[in-house]
């Protein structure tokens, strides 16, 4: 299946930098009526602004998704402002790398706050719409939800324990929907990146204290990103691992679990050794 979001509504959440920022800029030039979702307004208003510049049908839509007043608003604004809803992308999301005997409670929650209940309560609201536009479409049309989540969510990976929580958790999530939504005429869909570097990636993290080697700068260009997420949407892929870092996690978990889970080890104990050393 090939899907066209020529004049389709989609939502994109995290809309105002990284990953859904660039998302959303592919998107324009598929011809997309885009709905943008993020906390911070100045920036969406830009981003907004740059889009209909180059002539994209765009509109901002700032707020914080894990307040419960401002996803519904963000939902029904979106609706009353073109009409209908024909695709959400859940890509904001936030992380923590440190390790979990030296975190708190307030980190665990706030990671599994914006990375999981506040998808699922988006996917909860926009269902219905959704729901309207495969019943009404007249060309074979099919709504769709993709999820952003994280080869973290099919893998633990030390040092990120509340994230890979919240991954694993949205992952599930995603996949028992896409069970559930097909009598509704809905593609639920998969994107699991790797470390993605993303503006200012190291600036917004929860935490910058973990006990392994991260490699920042060698880490995923979100643009990259962007491209597999749009192209997953356009051909209707349920499930991708993007760059090969996390194509190996992906399909090692599959073939060699024993020695993917000794990789990660090992990366542990490395660290280990070098902070004895040192």
């Amino acid at each position: 299946m090939r899907r066209s979001v020529r004049g389709r509504v989609v939502l994109v959440t995290g809309a105002s930098r990284g990953i859904g920022r660039r998302i959303a800029e592919r998107l324009a030039k598929q011809g997309a009526i885009l709905a943008l979702t993020a906390r911070s307004a100045d920036d969406l208003n830009k981003l907004a602004a740059d889009l209909k510049a180059r002539g994209a049908e765009a509109e901002a839509f700032p707020g914080d998704l894990t307040n419960p007043d401002d996803r519904e608003r963000i939902v029904s604004g979106v609706v009353a402002r073109f009409g209908r809803l024909d695709v959400l992308m859940n890509c904001a999301g936030v992380c923590s790398f440190g390790e979990f005997a030296t975190s708190s409670e307030e980190i665990a929650r706030k990671v599994l706050e914006v990375n999981f209940f506040a998808p699922v309560e988006m996917i909860r609201l926009a269902a219905p719409h959704l729901t309207r536009s495969f019943e009404t479409a007249r060309d074979g049309w099919r709504p769709a939800i993709v999820n952003v989540a994280s080869i973290c969510g099919r893998w633990g990976i030390p040092s990120m324990s509340e994230h890979c929580a919240s991954k694993h958790a949205f992952v599930s999530m995603t996949e028992a929907l896409r069970a559930e939504f097909v009598r509704f005429g809905i593609d639920v869909l998969l994107v699991l990146p790797g470390l993605v570097r993303s503006d200012d990636l190291q600036k917004h993290l929860l935490r910058n204290d973990g006990k392994i080697h991260l490699n920042f700068a060698g880490a995923q260009p979100s643009d990259e990103v962007a491209d597999a997420v749009v192209r997953s949407l356009l051909t209707n892929r349920a499930e991708k691992a993007v760059g090969f870092a996390s194509w190996w996690v992906w399909f090692g978990k599959r073939m060699f679990p024993r020695g993917v889970r000794f990789f990660m080890q090992r990366k542990v104990w490395k660290y280990a050794r070098r902070e004895q050393g040192s």
